[in-house]
């Protein structure tokens, strides 16, 4: 086979592979194929190839270029992007983003995950449900030494995969068919075909780790001829050991792991069971629950503070937060939670006409009206001016019809309800009648308005407030 055609078939078979296509002469259902293009030497080759393949299966390529504004030059680059597409009649996507690191993040880590956001939007708009990167061998090479200096675990050091969904939304799959194929291949293939490309100027920046790194690699592979082949082979082995692991993790997360109970819990872990488990194996459960939520996996220091503050010690609330969540202890369980109401906030006025939901954003949740003339609220009560508010303290509340009245804190405590979530829980009153407690329910005790109608007809309300649904935590898989 000739060097030309190896690339360009391991492009095919990638997509195939990723279809699931049924070929008998020609692919049925071919999806459209996104190349992500820089506009450097590899993704250019990539978009070269892709044409070549899609062409044999029956299908197009469209590129997709992110400008993510930090280098003087990035406008010239979109330029490229759209003359290159121009000349090879290839449709392109561009998205202009803006970079702010969170969290801590490194302005690479912070342009890396403005960069897949983007794309992740580009292939839905364009109904391509696979996106190839370009990454080659020494990419890869580079990957895993680089993980291991930085003091990767497993699944690091396992380097790139050659598939994965591209992010939480899982219709989206990325593709890097070239894992396996040299830098000095795409060179020649370029030479081949007389491409042309832009050279990013940071790429020889050693302040950046990979270019350091880069810069020492021959003199490595100098000393070890079969540097690139040999770390490429080990990584495979450690995927392998990985993907044995998961396995291990998932049998022992899939009986502990519980779907949040209420509108601020994204999920739970059963902590008897998680206390069961050996240390190695907790820690491993609670990194794959954290990753299964979105959250960016805890250093090994983080993560032992978990284990000990979590799992380990007795007695008290304790809650740590992690990457846009906050992971408490409460009874059996370890809850992660959506961080709490940075303040509480003011009373509330509300007026209501006999609207079916009323929004109150500033406590992430809404009211609900629905007609129950048997045991709702009458409405010359909800006729009162209303108004959302937080606990005073010394409130009390009815629970069901005929039950006896109880301190709130009280109700609260009996029903689970954690004490840091009470404060994210507003009152609803009307006039001086307490008419619903968030996280408890509607009040079951109303005397008779002056001068309404015979019960039998009065119009009653039931009233129940309605979490804020939770956001979908981003995918942080690499």
């Amino acid at each position: 086979m000739s060097p030309d055609l190896r690339l360009i078939d391991k492009v095919a078979q990638a997509v195939q592979a990723s279809a699931a296509f049924v070929v008998s002469g020609a692919a049925v259902g071919a999806p459209v194929i996104a190349v992500a293009l820089s506009g450097g030497r590899d993704s250019v080759a990539l978009l070269h190839a892709a044409r070549e393949a899609a062409t044999r299966l029956g299908t197009r390529v469209v590129a997709l270029h992110v400008h993510h504004g930090l280098q003087a030059d990035a406008d010239a680059w979109e330029a490229f992007c759209a003359m290159r597409c121009a000349e090879w009649g290839v449709s392109l996507h561009t998205e202009r983003v803006i970079v702010v690191a969170q969290g801590g993040e490194g302005i690479e880590a912070a342009a890396r995950r403005a960069r897949y956001d983007a794309l992740g939007r580009m292939c839905r708009a364009a109904g391509a449900p696979m996106l190839m990167f370009g990454h080659h061998r020494d990419d890869q090479v580079e990957t895993v030494l680089l993980r291991l200096f930085r003091g990767a675990g497993v699944a690091g050091l396992a380097g790139m995969p050659a598939s994965r969904p591209l992010d939480a939304g899982g219709d989206v799959r990325l593709l890097r068919p070239w894992l396996d194929v040299s830098r000095a291949e795409i060179d020649a293939y370029c030479a081949r075909h007389a491409l042309r490309w832009i050279e990013d100027p940071s790429n020889t920046d050693t302040r950046f780790a990979r270019n350091a790194l880069r810069a020492h690699l021959p003199a490595l592979v100098t000393a070890f001829s079969g540097l690139h082949e040999n770390v490429v082979q080990a990584a495979a082995h450690i995927a392998q050991a990985a993907d044995m692991l998961e396995d291990m993790t998932q049998r022992d997360l899939v009986p502990l792991v519980r779907a949040g109970r209420d509108g601020d819990t994204y999920g739970e872990l059963d902590l008897p069971g998680l206390r069961a488990l050996p240390p190695a194996r907790a820690d491993a459960v609670l990194r794959a629950w954290l990753r299964d939520l979105g959250a960016q996996p805890p250093s090994t220091a983080r993560l032992a503070d978990m284990r000990r503050q979590l799992i380990d010690s007795d007695g008290g609330e304790p809650s740590i937060a992690h990457d846009g969540l906050v992971l408490h202890r409460f009874r059996d369980r370890v809850l992660a939670c959506r961080p709490p109401l940075a303040e509480v906030p003011d009373a509330l006025a509300l007026v209501w006409r006999e609207e079916a939901e009323l929004a109150v954003p500033m406590w992430r949740g809404a009211l609900r009206f629905t007609r129950d003339d048997t045991f709702g609220v009458p409405e010359a009560v909800l006729r009162a001016p209303m108004r959302v508010v937080a606990r005073a303290g010394g409130e009390r509340i009815v629970l069901r019809p005929g039950g006896p009245a109880r301190a709130l804190k009280q109700a609260y405590q009996e029903a689970g309800v954690p004490a840091w979530r009470r404060e994210c829980l507003p009152l609803l009153w009307a006039g001086d009648t307490l008419v619903l407690a968030a996280g408890l329910g509607q009040h079951r005790r109303w005397p008779e308005a002056p001068n309404s109608p015979p019960a039998s007809h009065a119009p009653r309300w039931r009233v129940e407030w309605v979490p804020e649904p939770l956001q979908n935590r981003p995918d942080a898989t690499p």
